[in-house]
């Protein structure tokens, strides 16, 4: 079995369990820095230079160079991290995400089910989703990257995301109130907004960075992207309709493919800002 960290963050909480590519990543990253204090299973935590799997990142200049990750498994589906295209193609998204989705069907679509239901209680269902869409959108996100990531996903993972309860519900107002005032300037600047701040949830689901540094970093994973990522939304417009044509119930699976196919663009771009970092 995998060891699994936790990470302890500038507002005193445990973030995590996290692999050791994930944990690596946030090193080069800058997220995680020597002083941070880590946890390895059941051990106390510790400074992250005193792990061993971990020193090499913060060897002093003219060190040995830290170990290149292992490459991730070309197909998706299987057990492990899902291969990433080589380049942003939509479809390609669309197409692995599928391919991800269908041996996990039941509880994506129970997930679903479940976050459109809470909408739809009377009266209080729209003040209840506002309150706690945020965390929601937390704990979906967790179980969409931690499928791509190579952990089966489970229906009580939507709601592992009240750990993140606070900046989840500022990020869910400052957005909702924003994107609005942008779509009444003609509708162009809240689209914008809307895809620049598209992978909020996802940071906050995996960092423990708050709520306008997520938006930040989301700002700055869609730049240069964001034409691309207008047209993935697009595209998950004849996939929702195919969903509602089979019966209306299909949406319930054609929703999370369409989710998988962000999560997979979401890793992609993390990729990708990380080999220009690096670079």
């Amino acid at each position: 079995m995998a060891e699994e960290y936790w990470v302890m963050g500038a507002d005193g909480r445990e973030y995590g369990p996290v692999g050791i590519d994930l944990l690596a990543r946030w090193v080069r990253e800058g997220r995680v820095v020597a002083d941070t204090k880590v946890r390895k299973g059941q051990v106390a935590a510790v400074e992250a230079r005193s792990l061993p799997e971990l020193a090499a990142f913060f060897a002093p200049a003219g060190g040995p160079p830290p170990a290149p990750a292992a490459p991730a498994p070309a197909l998706p589906g299987t057990p492990g991290p899902a291969g990433l295209p080589g380049e942003f193609r939509v479809w390609e998204f669309i197409e692995r995400a599928w391919e991800l989705v269908k041996p996990h069907w039941l509880p994506l679509a129970g997930i679903i089910f479940i976050w459109w239901a809470i909408g739809c209680v009377p009266y209080l269902g729209a003040c209840v989703q506002f309150i706690i869409g945020g965390a929601i959108a937390v704990g979906v996100w967790r179980a969409i990257l931690g499928m791509i990531d190579g952990r089966p996903p489970r229906v009580g993972m939507m709601f592992e995301g009240f750990d993140r309860f606070g900046d989840a519900f500022l990020a869910y107002l400052v957005q909702f109130i924003l994107i609005a005032l942008g779509f009444l300037c003609l509708i162009v600047p809240g689209i914008i907004l809307s895809i620049m701040w598209a992978f909020t949830f996802g940071v906050i689901a995996e960092t423990p960075l708050g709520f306008w540094d997520a938006m930040r970093r989301s700002a700055v994973l869609t730049e240069g992207y964001r034409w691309r990522l207008f047209l993935l939304a697009l595209a998950c417009i004849p996939v929702l309709f195919l969903g509602l044509l089979a019966a209306c119930v299909g949406v319930l699976v054609a929703f999370p493919v369409c989710l998988t196919a962000f999560g997979l663009a979401y890793r992609f771009l993390q990729a990708r800002k990380s080999q220009a970092t690096a670079a």
